[in-house]
């Protein structure tokens, strides 16, 4: 399968880099010390942000084998997004911590996509992609796209638009959205925007507007738990803390 890493610049959504929350709220150093104290609770959200502060060395030195510990306990008791987290450690991510496993890695990472999360769902397509399912890898492809996801929109508008498709309506929807969300638009991007332009009748560009029109859903309530990221954990504290 072509990469496609000339239309997009893949965009990561590091949990890291939450919006912060107030400093009046508590410290970073404090948040960690109330999530340790509170890793017998069971509480699955509890175990994978305790895994998230270590994984990224957030108020407390990074430790990426205690990261992994935890997020696989959280997966254990059902979060979805350590589920994601322990996937991305056996697709070798800290070689260190634990070996390559993609077959873990699939494993963990779909349990995060079927329940809704973008990142995972992308993952998957990747996957799934590099093996030769690309039926497989449209739909995964398709369902974080319509969350906005621009890499996979970037890869399904790429395959959607090839000499061979028969689906470039759909591409051009696709392309057109691209440009809209990307700071920057590529000369690549606008040459084979403007090159489908051409080739498609007014009836396939009415199409593509109707396609862009109702394409995206907004992101599943799994997303947004994972980019509201350190924001969420005092309310978290909070309420099992009481």
């Amino acid at each position: 399968m072509r990469k496609t890493t000339q239309l997009l610049a893949l965009v990561t959504l590091a949990w890291a880099c939450a919006s912060p929350i107030r400093a009046a709220e508590s410290s970073p150093e404090a948040l960690f010390q109330r999530l340790s104290a509170l890793t017998e609770s069971g509480n699955a959200d509890i175990k994978y942000n305790l895994g998230m502060f270590l994984n990224n060395g957030i108020g407390t030195q990074r430790d990426n084998k205690a990261a992994f510990r935890y997020f696989s306990e959280a997966a254990e008791a059902g979060s979805v997004l350590a589920s994601y987290k322990v996937g991305c450690y056996y697709a070798g991510q800290f070689p260190d911590v634990v070996p390559l496993d993609e077959q873990a890695a699939l494993k963990f990472k779909l349990q995060a996509a079927e329940a809704g999360y973008e990142l995972a769902q992308h993952d998957v397509a990747l996957h799934l992609g590099k093996k030769g399912d690309i039926a497989g890898a449209l739909a995964w492809w398709e369902k974080a796209s319509r969350q906005a996801n621009l890499p996979s929109t970037a890869y399904l508008a790429s395959y959607l638009t090839r000499p061979d498709s028969t689906h470039k309506a759909k591409g051009l929807a696709l392309m057109l959205i691209l440009k809209e969300r990307m700071p920057n638009t590529s000369k690549e991007l606008s040459d084979r925007l403007a090159a489908l332009q051409a080739e498609l009748s007014d009836e396939e560009k009415q199409e593509a507007a109707n396609i862009r029109a109702s394409w995206l859903t907004g992101p599943t309530p799994v997303t947004m738990a994972a980019r509201a990221g350190m924001s969420s954990v005092p309310a978290l504290l909070s309420a099992v803390e009481r």
